[in-house]
């Protein structure tokens, strides 16, 4: 599955810069997802954006003009994408006790993976999906065993 890359040097190297950054703005503004007033994060903003500069994002995190939206209210703009997922395949099985997972429902309890990582996941029947953490907890312990 797919997780942020805290690892990675460059995005590290970019979040230092924009630390600084941050502590020379006289005024950062606090920002929250425009439709749900959700609090939002720099530097989940960065880690989303990781293409531009830290000064660029910053640039676009101060702007008035801009809004936002937190990572749920996104995705569900995305609905229509979720739609097209799901004539491919609409329900996978826990890899351990066989429940039915619906599209919507993985959606939701991953809302930390893009539309196009989401895809990738749920198409890909030899990637082990789980209904919850317990199960996923219980098929790693019996498969390391």
């Amino acid at each position: 599955m797919y997780f942020k890359k805290i690892n990675n040097a460059t995005l590290w190297r970019k979040i230092q810069k924009l630390r600084e950054l941050i502590a020379l703005e006289s005024n950062f503004s606090k920002r929250s997802c425009w439709k749900c007033g959700k609090e939002l994060n720099i530097y989940d903003f960065l880690s989303d954006n990781v293409g531009f500069s830290s000064e660029y994002l910053l640039k676009l995190w101060q702007s008035p003009i801009l809004e936002y939206h937190c990572c749920e209210c996104y995705k569900s703009l995305n609905t229509s994408e979720l739609d097209k997922i799901q004539q491919i395949l609409d329900y996978r099985s826990c890899e351990y006790c066989s429940k039915q997972i619906s599209l919507f429902k993985f959606s939701e309890d991953n809302s930390y993976l893009k539309i196009h990582e989401l895809k990738e996941v749920w198409l890909n029947e030899n990637k082990p999906l789980f209904c919850d953490n317990l199960c996923k907890r219980k098929f790693f312990k019996n498969y390391n065993i």
